[in-house]
């Protein structure tokens, strides 16, 4: 377990399993560093847009009975999360 710190006194284990998909998913999609993220995968604001896709992972691997099966479900589940870029 890897712990996040997400403010000054609070802080949630991640599992290496959970940090390793996440990673995964920042590379996949291109995640860049800054903050905006965590508002639209709905987890606490003051977390860095890498920290937010960490916690977004955990929180759906703990979820039980589990929502997503496969890797991929996880994946579509997370591309639907992200904010669409509308410019052309």
């Amino acid at each position: 377990m890897v712990p996040l710190y997400y403010d000054r006194v609070q802080s949630i284990l991640v599992s290496k399993r959970a940090h390793g998909i996440a990673d995964w998913l920042i590379h996949q999609y291109e995640i860049q560093p800054g903050f905006g993220l965590a508002y639209y995968l709905k987890v606490s604001r003051n977390l860095n847009n890498h920290d937010a896709v960490r916690l977004w992972v955990q929180l759906q691997i703990r979820t039980r009975p589990p929502v997503f099966q496969t890797l991929g479900d996880l994946r579509k589940a997370f591309a639907e999360m992200l904010p669409v870029n509308d410019v052309a």
